[in-house]
C-alpha cells in the first residue's frame, strides 16, 4: 500500500507575508507558493505596509503597490490579498497587524508570520517586537549556506521559542520560531524600478498582469 505524505497533512493555519511590494515580483510569489504548498497552510495572505517604517516611501501610491498584489495573484487559489495595513492607514506596525489578524480568527487557529533573515535580524528595531511572539509564530526564510550570528538578544529570543519541526507551528496558536532554508530567485524590487528607469525590460521579472499595469501607468519613470 503506498502512502501519499502529503494527504497525511491537513492544509491548517494562517501565513502571512508583509512588505511593501514596490513592486511586487516573481521572487516574493515563489516564496509564498513554497511555503503555501510546502509547509500545508490553508492559506498565505500577502499584506502590502501603508507606510514603512523602516524603508524610504514608495514612489507610487499605496493603491497602485495594493493594485499590483490583486493582479499578482489572482490566478492562486491559496494566495489571498490582506489590505488591512492600507485601510488603516499611518505607519504599519507589524505588531499591531497581528493583534488584528489574531483578533480576526480567534486564539486558536495557527497564524504565522514568514520574514526574510534579514528583517529577522532587525527585529529588536521594530515596535514592540517581543511582542510578534505573543499572537503568531515566525517563520524565518534564509538563503543556503547563510548562517549569520546573532545578537544575543536575538540568540536568546531563538532559542527560547524555537520549533522541533516546521509542522509544530501547525499544532499551537503561536509562540515559536522556526529557521527555514530556500533558495530565493534573484529577483528584486529595486532592480525592477531601475530598469523601468531606464527603460528597460521588467519581463519575466513579475507576472505578466503587473508588467502590463507598470507600463500603462509609466511607474517608476
Amino acid at each position: 500500500m503506498t502512502i501519499d505524505i502529503n494527504a497525511a497533512h491537513k492544509k491548517k493555519g494562517v501565513a502571512i507575508m508583509g512588505g511593501t511590494f514596490d513592486p511586487i515580483h516573481n521572487g516574493h510569489l515563489r516564496t509564498a507558493v513554497d511555503i503555501l504548498d510546502g509547509y500545508h497552510y490553508a492559506s498565505l495572505r500577502l499584506i502590502p505596509c501603508f507606510q514603512p517604517v523602516h524603508k524610504r516611501q514608495p514612489s507610487i501610491t499605496p493603491q497602485q503597490r495594493l493594485d499590483m498584489v490583486k493582479l499578482a495573484i489572482s490566478s492562486h487559489d491559496g494566495l489571498l490579498v490582506d489590505d488591512r495595513e492600507i485601510t488603516r492607514e499611518g505607519p504599519s506596525y507589524t505588531a499591531d497587524t497581528l493583534r488584528d489578524i489574531r483578533a480576526e480568527i480567534g486564539p486558536d487557529e495557527p497564524l504565522v508570520m514568514v520574514l526574510g533573515m534579514d528583517s529577522f535580524l532587525s527585529l529588536p528595531t521594530w515596535h514592540n517586537w517581543q511582542d510578534l511572539i505573543k499572537y503568531a509564530h515566525l517563520f524565518v526564510v534564509s538563503r543556503p549556506g547563510w548562517e549569520p550570528d546573532l545578537i544575543s538578544e536575538l540568540s536568546s529570543f531563538s532559542e527560547n521559542y524555537r520549533a522541533a519541526s516546521p509542522h509544530e507551528l501547525q499544532c499551537k496558536p503561536s509562540g515559536l520560531v522556526w529557521f527555514e532554508t530556500l533558495t530565493p530567485l534573484g529577483i528584486s524590487s529595486s532592480m525592477i524600478r531601475s530598469l523601468a528607469r531606464k527603460d528597460k525590460s521588467i519581463a519575466y521579472l513579475l507576472p505578466e498582469p503587473v508588467q502590463n499595469y507598470i507600463e500603462k501607468n509609466q511607474l517608476y519613470r
